[in-house]
């Protein structure tokens, strides 16, 4: 079991949605991908990650529409707070994957919210430690001086 470094409290950490191709390419594959980097982002414990690949499971046993699944991640999207968009790639099995309309329709929609979308981790993580230091700087703000009432 990884250990996590959790920072803050639970509820100040932002929801990341994880964009990454499913049904181009080998659909198995690209779910192992992206429950890969949903357990490194748990891990770093800088942000809650959201890998709706995880639908795949619910789908074995269940299967919906295309479209049903479309409307579901596009009705959750407003609920997260940012957009990490990837490419599949499984090195020791020399994988790449990229092209996704669905990956690039939620791209899309998070930037017509006017919601951050990062291409990698690193980006992502600059970004959530600049809203950390900023929530700081307000928390220290408004802590009264000795003295005051």
């Amino acid at each position: 079991m990884a250990a996590t470094a959790f920072r803050g409290s639970p509820m100040s950490k932002p929801i990341v949605y994880i964009a990454s191709p499913y049904t181009k390419g080998d659909v198995a594959m690209n779910t192992h991908f992206q429950c890969k980097v949903f357990d490194r982002m748990m891990t770093d414990g800088k942000v809650w990650p959201v890998a709706p690949l995880w639908s795949h499971f619910q789908h074995t046993l269940f299967p919906r529409t295309y479209g049903d699944w479309i409307a579901y991640d596009q009705a959750m999207l407003p609920r997260y707070d940012a957009c990490l968009r990837l490419t599949a790639k499984l090195d020791n099995l020399q994988y790449v994957q990229h092209e996704s309309s669905g990956a690039d329709g939620e791209v899309a929609a998070f930037r017509k919210l006017g919601k951050p979308v990062f291409d990698n981790l690193q980006d992502l993580y600059k970004w959530v430690d600049r809203q950390n230091r900023r929530s700081n700087h307000r928390v220290r703000k408004k802590r009264p001086e000795k003295g005051d009432k």
